[in-house]
């Protein structure tokens, strides 16, 4: 079985230096922790109000807040490229050899939401500086062969990682822009979740996509381009995170990049539709919460989401989204996202939909 390239970060590296010359953007990649369902990542986050740079500056409106739902879906497997059904995931003793592709116990259905405060400041005309508070939910259903097990689900909420970013225009025209960007990602969200799992009786700590942050200080920078036709607005963008250190846990999250490019038109309508198309990278996990393991040499991971090899990977997303501005300053945008190609470190859980709402204001 392929599994994904790019697990090194010097790989990595080299490859945010080619997107950051091809300029493109996007959201987190494959399974993951909640709060990067919320990436601080160009012109769905930057970008979200309709009130153009030139209205702001002649209504002096230097502060924005918005409040975003956001909501993803996981269920069905894949390694590398090729989709593999429950049963191939699921180890059925006297039926099957245990492999690293089978395990004893299967999520089948991860659904994670976040609930998100943001609020930005206008230093200058020029640069805004942007603070990000993330409530997170997520529930997870399972299939297992242990007994009293056969069918469970754990869940977890509470605080996310606070996020800091700051941008600045570095070139503008009479209808473009380009900007740049970078930030911190503080640990604030808990990486001690703990449930009820087959692994022992009573709560053991949760795996990985369950906890409701990395556990480390992460930085994320981007670069973007926008411009504004007469019906038609378009961009390019590219981000990265970087993850440094280890948590308290002893692992890190695989780095994270994006390349995009969307067009929204503008048309005669109040409500401006568009169309987005991300590639999305993550690598996997380096390091392991080795409470996760259990006594088995050959084989000590009982579920794909507590392995940290099976993370990562590549995605493409196509995303269709819409904007309206309301009252005198407000707008509501709404963005719906499917995966058009996936090759994961597998067996991995793949995003089924990604959906945002959001609504804010300028003052």
């Amino acid at each position: 079985m392929r599994q994904v390239g790019l697990t090194h970060r010097g790989k990595a590296l080299c490859g945010i230096t080619v997107a950051l010359l091809l300029l493109s953007g996007g959201r987190a990649a494959a399974q993951t922790v909640p709060t990067d369902l919320l990436d601080l990542s160009i012109e769905d986050l930057f970008e979200a109000n309709v009130v153009s740079e030139t209205q702001q500056a002649e209504e002096s409106r230097q502060w924005h807040v918005s409040y975003t739902y956001a909501v993803s879906d996981y269920d069905e497997y894949y390694i590398g490229t090729n989709a593999v059904s429950y049963d191939d995931v699921l180890f059925e003793p006297g039926a099957e050899a245990r492999t690293e592709y089978n395990y004893p116990v299967v999520p089948t259905e991860i659904t994670q939401e976040v609930h998100a405060l943001r609020v930005a400041y206008d230093l200058t005309d020029a640069t805004t500086l942007r603070a990000q508070l993330p409530f997170v939910m997520q529930s997870t259903d399972h299939i297992s062969i242990v007994p009293g097990y056969d069918a469970f689900n754990i869940s977890s909420e509470g605080v996310g990682d606070i996020a800091f970013v700051a941008d600045s225009i570095v070139r503008q025209s009479l209808n473009s822009v380009w900007k740049v960007g970078a930030g911190v990602s503080l640990p604030t969200g808990s990486i001690d979740e703990e449930g009820d799992t087959p692994r022992a009786p009573g709560d053991q700590q949760l795996p990985y996509t369950m906890q409701l942050g990395s556990g480390t200080w992460d930085f994320p920078v981007f670069v973007s381009f926008r411009k504004y036709e007469a019906s038609w607005d378009w961009g390019v963008d590219a981000s990265y995170t970087l993850r440094t250190g280890k948590n308290d846990r002893d692992y890190r999250l695989g780095d994270k990049a994006g390349l995009g490019g969307w067009l929204m038109w503008k048309g005669a309508s109040v409500v401006r539709p568009g169309i987005r198309l991300d590639y999305r990278w993550q690598g996997d996990i380096d390091g392991e919460d080795v409470s996760l393991r259990v006594p088995n040499p050959a084989f000590p991971y009982p579920a794909p989401v507590t392995n940290p090899n099976a993370f990562g990977g590549d995605q493409i997303d196509l995303t269709v989204f819409a904007r309206a501005p309301f009252a005198d300053s407000w707008y509501v945008e709404a963005a719906y996202s499917q995966p058009i190609y996936l090759d994961l470190s597998g067996p991995q859980t793949s995003e089924k939909f990604h959906f945002s709402i959001e609504i804010g204001t300028s003052f």
